[in-house]
């Protein structure tokens, strides 16, 4: 349940819907988009695997105490990685217009959790008394980003997006429920959470309509 849901994931089926829409638009390359996608995935595995050994077992992610050093390597290791994913779509002309925004509505949320969970405390101890400080950005704010997406890809293209904007909206009751709470939460970090969904897919709608 966590590798569906975690925030990388959120990325790899913003990709995936980016793909069935340029399908139907016949300018799609499928053997040059599936190679982008797998370096996407194996740099997705390396950063992950690097900063959770540095981590120290709190991965920067998802778990409300990681380290604040390691928040920051990790976010500036996965905006170029999203920059040069996007760089590289865009060079090889198999887009219409999704792939302007596929990766680029995750860099905010990706910054924003630097200064979540217990980072917070080495930042200010004001935000470390917020709802801020009570989960990771991350995890409910790139289902925000994911949610937008669908939401204006379906607005933009004409394309029927209901049942997949569903389907995220099912993601963020089931990581605001079952998660366990133990291990990368604070308690009583629902309301959190759904707080920074909220912020996740304002900045990303905003983001894309700027851009009509």
């Amino acid at each position: 349940m966590k590798l569906l849901l975690h925030p990388y994931s959120m990325i790899i089926y913003a990709y995936a819907l980016y793909m069935e829409i340029e399908r139907q638009s016949y300018v799609l390359n499928y053997k040059e988009v599936l190679w982008l996608l797998g370096l996407l995935t194996a740099s997705f595995i390396s950063l992950h695997y690097v900063t959770h050994q540095r981590a120290d077992g709190h991965p920067p992610l998802t778990d409300v105490h990681s380290p604040l050093k390691v928040k920051i390597i990790n976010t500036t290791l996965l905006i170029l990685i999203l920059s040069a994913t996007t760089f590289s779509i865009i060079a090889l002309r198999t887009y219409t217009w999704g792939a302007k925004y596929v990766l680029t509505i995750f860099i905010l949320p990706a910054l924003l959790n630097i200064m979540s969970g217990d980072a917070t405390a080495a930042i200010s101890t004001r935000l470390s008394k917020t709802f801020v400080a009570k989960c990771n950005a991350a995890p409910p704010t790139f289902i925000g980003a994911l949610s937008a997406f669908i939401i204006m890809t379906g607005y933009k293209t004409g394309i029927d997006t209901f049942w997949p904007f569903a389907i995220s909206l099912l993601m963020m009751a089931l990581r605001a429920t079952f998660i366990n709470s133990d291990d990368d939460q604070t308690p009583n970090s629902t309301a959190a959470q759904l707080y920074w969904y909220a912020i996740g897919i304002i900045q990303a709608t905003a983001l894309m309509l700027i851009n009509f």
